[in-house]
């Protein structure tokens, strides 16, 4: 067998050196995110949709898909969590209309840990009397466009839980728990 490759790698047949093909890591994340390809936007016209950002401060309105799929850290903690179902379990089924307003900052360490994780969370769960807004905001705690009027907030990420506009409990910062047994614990109160 040694022989007969030998022979093609002399023979210029194939070569001497393993051609592996880059990952679409776009393709890869959009699958794992339950998001089709084709709905991504892709301004720059490469295959393998907008550039990745390192560090980039985003504010205002923020799109979940684009957190994991456009932000590295993100990404990265998207991937690598792993959701806790059986604490998500008492969940399943959960009626009533809820909404999770997610303040985060795209510049911050545990931000980069904790809403991947959510969005992870928020897909497993796959519940839609559950809605979640994810708005950013800068160093200085301004979200763009956005008004901040009605949300307060001491630290990042902040996920604050409401249901018929009155807020019923909040994660501020890294779970006490974690985000699934926290947000099972202020549902189920």
């Amino acid at each position: 067998m040694k022989k007969i490759a030998l022979a093609l790698l002399a023979a210029g047949l194939v070569s001497g050196v393993a051609q592996a093909q880059p990952l679409d890591h776009k393709r890869m994340l959009a699958t794992m995110g339950g998001v089709d390809q084709p709905t991504m936007a892709n301004p720059h016209g490469s295959p393998h949709g907008a550039a990745p950002m390192q560090d980039a401060v985003l504010t205002g309105e923020l799109d979940p898909n684009k957190l994991i799929f456009e932000l590295v850290p993100m990404g990265r903690s998207y991937l690598e969590y792993q959701v806790d179902t059986a604490a998500l379990a008492p969940l399943q089924g959960y009626d009533k209309p809820t909404e999770i307003t997610v303040v985060v900052g795209t510049w911050c360490g545990d931000c980069h840990t904790h809403t991947p994780a959510f969005i992870k969370i928020m897909k497993a769960l796959n519940n839609a009397n559950i809605q979640v807004r994810y708005i950013g905001v800068d160093k200085q705690g301004k979200a763009g466009d956005v008004s901040l009027d009605s949300i307060e907030f001491e630290s990042i990420p902040t996920f604050i839980v409401s249901q018929g506009g009155k807020e019923i409990g909040r994660i501020a910062g890294a779970p006490k728990a974690s985000l699934e047994q926290d947000l099972v614990a202020i549902l189920t109160q």
